[in-house]
Order: C-alpha cells, then sequence, then structure tokens
C-alpha cells in the first residue's frame, strides 16, 4: 500500500505531512514525494530543522535558500526545478547560517555535514503558493532523532508549521526491548518522563510505544502547558495518523498489530510500515475504528413472519447475525431496525449487556422505502472517526466470522471496496466500503443497498470466494426448512 493511499492523500488538494519522531522520518519523506511523481503530480520536500547533506543527495533537485530571508524562496527557480524534475528539495547547505530553523544552532560547526531548512513561517508560505506551481505535496521533516529508532519531544521541537494537513509521529519497531536509556533512545530523560519511569534500565514495550506517539500530540493540545513539554502543537484541523515503521519481521509485525489494535480502540487511526529504500510495499496494514453493520429493518414479507427473530441454533438471527458481527473484530456494531424494531432491539437486549458499549442499536423510521434507507441511517450513525463500515444481512444464518475478519484483513492490507464472490459473481453482501465511500453510502437508493456501487467500482473491489450455503439467504418458509433441513 502506498503511502498517499493509506495517509488518505487527496492527487487534486494540497496535503502538507509533517513527519515527527524517530525511526524512518526521512524514508517516509522521500517515499511520498516518490509516490507524487510517480502519480504525476509535484511535490516539495524540506525540513524545519536540519538534513544530512547525504540524504538530501537522495532528492532529484536541491534549491538552496537563506532561511531567515522572508523572501527565502527563489520562486523562479522552484519552478524550473519542479518542471524539470517533478520534486523539489528546499534547504541551505552546510555552514550557511540561520536565524530560526527549527530553534536549533546556527553555527556552522555544529552543524557540520547537516543543512538547514525552512522556519515554519516559510513553508506556510509555500503553502499559500502551492497551486500557482501545481504542487500536490509538501513533505517535512519536523525534529531530529540522531538516527536513533525512539525519541519524545523537547521545548524546541518538533517545529510544525500551521499549514499542516497531514501530522505522522513514526517510531521504529527495533526500539521494542531495549532500554529506556543512551545509546538506544533520543532524548531517554524525557522520554522516560513522558512515560512516567524512572528506571533507566526499563525496556520499552508495545504499550509504551504506543503512547509515545500519540500523547505528546493530544494532551492539552494547543495550550501552552503542551507548548512547554513538547515544543509546537498539533494545529487545528491536522490529521494525526503515527506510523509504527520497519516492521520486516513477523515479531515486529505481531508486536506493530497489539500497537495498532490498541489504538484504534482509542479511535486513533495508525500505520504499519516498512519504509526503506529496499521496500517494495511502503505500508503493511492500516488501522483505525471500523464498524460492523446488521441490516434488520424489513419486514420479511415473502416470509410471513420476522425472521430476524426466528431462532436458529437456540438464537434469533438477529441475535447471531450481531454476534457474528461483534466476532469479526470491528470496533463497534450497529444494528439498523424497522418494522419490528422493539421485538428485535428486546431479542439483542442481552447481546448489548454482554457487548460493553460496542453493540447500539439505530432505528430506521423509512424501513419502507427499501434496504438502502437503513444503509443511510447507519452511515449518518458512524462514528467521526470510523475509518471503515461492513454491511452484513441479518438472514445468513451460515456467515462465519472468519469470513468478515477476511474482510476486514482485506481493508487493512489497503483495498477500500471488498466482498465477497460465488462463482465468480460479487454478492452485494457482506461488503466492505473504506470512509471514502462514505458521501456515496448517504445517495444510495431503493433495495440494493450499497451492492450497485460495488458493481459500478468492480475493478477496486477485493473479492473473497466463498462457497454459496455460507452467504445464502432465507427469504421464504422454503429457503428456512431447506436451511434447517441443512443443519
Amino acid at each position: 500500500m502506498q503511502l498517499h493511499h493509506a495517509l488518505r492523500l487527496a492527487p487534486d488538494e494540497l496535503s502538507v505531512v509533517t513527519l515527527v519522531g524517530a525511526g524512518g522520518k526521512t524514508s517516509a519523506l522521500f517515499r511520498l514525494a516518490e509516490e507524487a511523481v510517480g502519480g504525476g503530480r509535484r511535490a516539495v520536500t524540506t525540513t524545519t530543522t536540519h538534513i544530512f547533506a547525504s540524504q538530501a543527495e537522495q532528492a532529484p533537485a536541491r534549491l538552496e535558500v537563506t532561511p531567515n530571508r522572508p523572501d527565502a524562496i527563489d520562486w523562479a527557480a522552484l519552478e524550473a526545478q519542479l518542471a524539470q524534475h517533478g520534486h523539489c528539495l528546499i534547504w541551505s547547505r552546510p555552514g550557511v547560517r540561520s536565524a530560526g530553523a527549527g530553534g536549533g544552532s546556527t553555527d556552522p560547526t555544529l552543524t557540520g555535514s547537516k543543512g538547514q531548512g525552512l522556519p515554519p513561517q516559510v513553508v506556510d508560505a509555500l503553502a499559500a503558493r502551492a497551486g500557482d506551481f501545481g504542487i500536490s505535496l509538501i513533505a517535512i521533516e519536523g525534529d531530529g532523532s540522531r538516527r536513533r529508532p525512539v525519541k519524545a519531544p523537547a521545548p524546541h521541537e518538533p517545529v510544525i508549521p500551521d499549514c499542516t494537513t497531514h501530522l505522522v509521529p513514526v517510531a521504529g519497531l527495533d526500539g521494542l526491548g531495549l532500554p529506556l536509556d543512551q545509546p538506544y533512545v533520543h532524548r531517554p530523560e524525557r522520554v522516560r518522563a513522558l512515560l512516567q519511569v524512572e528506571d533507566a534500565s526499563t525496556r520499552l514495550t508495545p504499550r509504551m510505544l504506543g503512547r509515545l506517539l500519540v500523547e505528546p500530540y493530544v494532551r492539552g493540545e494547543g495550550g501552552e502547558e503542551r507548548r512547554a513539554r513538547s515544543g509546537g502543537s498539533r494545529p487545528s484541523g491536522a490529521r494525526l495518523v503515527p506510523l509504527l515503521n520497519k516492521a520486516e519481521s513477523a515479531p515486529r509485525l505481531a508486536a506493530a498489530r497489539l500497537i495498532a489494535q490498541r489504538l484504534a480502540q482509542q479511535s486513533q487511526p495508525a500505520l504499519i510500515g516498512a519504509v526503506g529504500p529496499e521496500s517494495r510495499t511502503a505500508v503493511r496494514e492500516r488501522w483505525g475504528a471500523t464498524t460492523a453493520v446488521v441490516l434488520a429493518a424489513g419486514e420479511s414479507r415473502r416470509m410471513g413472519e420476522p425472521k430476524q427473530l426466528l431462532r436458529w441454533q437456540g438464537e434469533p438471527l438477529v441475535t447471531r447475525a450481531a454476534r457474528v458481527a461483534l466476532e469479526s473484530g470491528a470496533s463497534e456494531t450497529i444494528v439498523v431496525t424497522g418494522a419490528v424494531g422493539a421485538q428485535v432491539e428486546a431479542a439483542l437486549g442481552p447481546l448489548r449487556e454482554a457487548g460493553r458499549g460496542r453493540l447500539r442499536v439505530v432505528h430506521n423510521a423509512a424501513w419502507q422505502a427499501g434496504q438502502a434507507g437503513s444503509v443511510r441511517a447507519a452511515v449518518e450513525a458512524l462514528p467521526a472517526a470510523c475509518e471503515a463500515v461492513l454491511f452484513a444481512p441479518v438472514d445468513q444464518p451460515r456467515l462465519p466470522a472468519g469470513l468478515l475478519r477476511r474482510l476486514w484483513q482485506a481493508w487493512r492490507g489497503g483495498s477500500d471496496l471488498a466482498a465477497v464472490t460465488v462463482e465468480g459473481a460479487v454478492r452485494g453482501a457482506p461488503g466492505l466500503f473504506d470512509r471514502r465511500f462514505f458521501g456515496q453510502l448517504r445517495q444510495v437508493q431503493g433495495d440494493g443497498g450499497g451492492g450497485r456501487l460495488l458493481r459500478r467500482y468492480a475493478a477496486e473491489v477485493s473479492a473473497i470466494e466463498v462457497p454459496l450455503e455460507w452467504v445464502a439467504d432465507v427469504d421464504t418458509p422454503e429457503d428456512w426448512r431447506a436451511a434447517v433441513d441443512r443443519g
């Protein structure tokens, strides 16, 4: 999965991505630019602190500036470089003095082989003029880490421009299990203070790493106390997406999943990546808050009685469907009721208590208008942080939770649409939709539900072939008797 896709960077809008932390920021910086150019777009990279000269050489073009001047950027030269290469790094060479790029030292003897980038106000000015130059991406390295996998912010950094649309804290998974001390951690005393750990021999756990990635940018956000603690705040509206990097091995991937799953439970999206010069796939998995929806609003006209309440292996169909949805791994489950709402809600009572807040009921007052009304009602009820939704019908008694988990895994792997197929034909349900389709789901009409979207975007659908019996609906008394006879 590309970083652009995982971060939801719109190709026709300016994205300003500020990378902070440790464990692969520079690799991610240049990977983002490479992806943009590969997609026919223009990208600018820079830093608000320092960058090694050897790292700067990775850019196909470099524009040298004097950062402390209001007119730091030569706009004509920038246009020429972008026209030729599509990607340009803006910096000042090692030894050039600056008064304010990242609050660091301006002594050439201290910067050594590092060059300086741009003060945040110059980055903001660049963003304001990005449209004039066809720039769709500005990627910024907002702090340094001395090439260590883990760090904590300081009062003078990270330096995050106000124009930032995506803030990406990065951490290297190779720091797990290492002591919270030199030489493994940058600013170990600040790391231990943030984690409230006193013993320097304490080893970094997955839970600790998750806290390091998120807490400095959400606690007391925007206030002076937070600024004094970690140097610059997350701009209002900037999307926070941590990147757990260096997931090249199975043990690291397993640890990253533990962290990402815990963050998802807090409605915090996260990426698991292997961003490096030799990595073919920048992002291995994306995680975030998800919702499974059981559509249970119909009147069961052909069945002649509410099929939601028919008992399958000792429990009502609606209870079974909701239980399977809960077992799928979604953050929460919504059951949409309608024709027999009160009876369905009563049947769900014990499961709602056992679900500990993970099961909600949404009533579709317009249930007679068809399944699309239930889809719209569910989408309107989704939490603001929801990253994807999976729709499942109430009347598939053999639908296994494992199949729904496979659909969620397809989404985590980068598929924005996922569905099942029977003998090569895409079925409308169960079906999964990334949040980029939420707007279209709000406009569906009739009985087709999301199936029409799956057919419209068939080329994008990640399809899982299954036996018919797994997804066979029971619509009539004959269907029901046949299903019961088969057990």
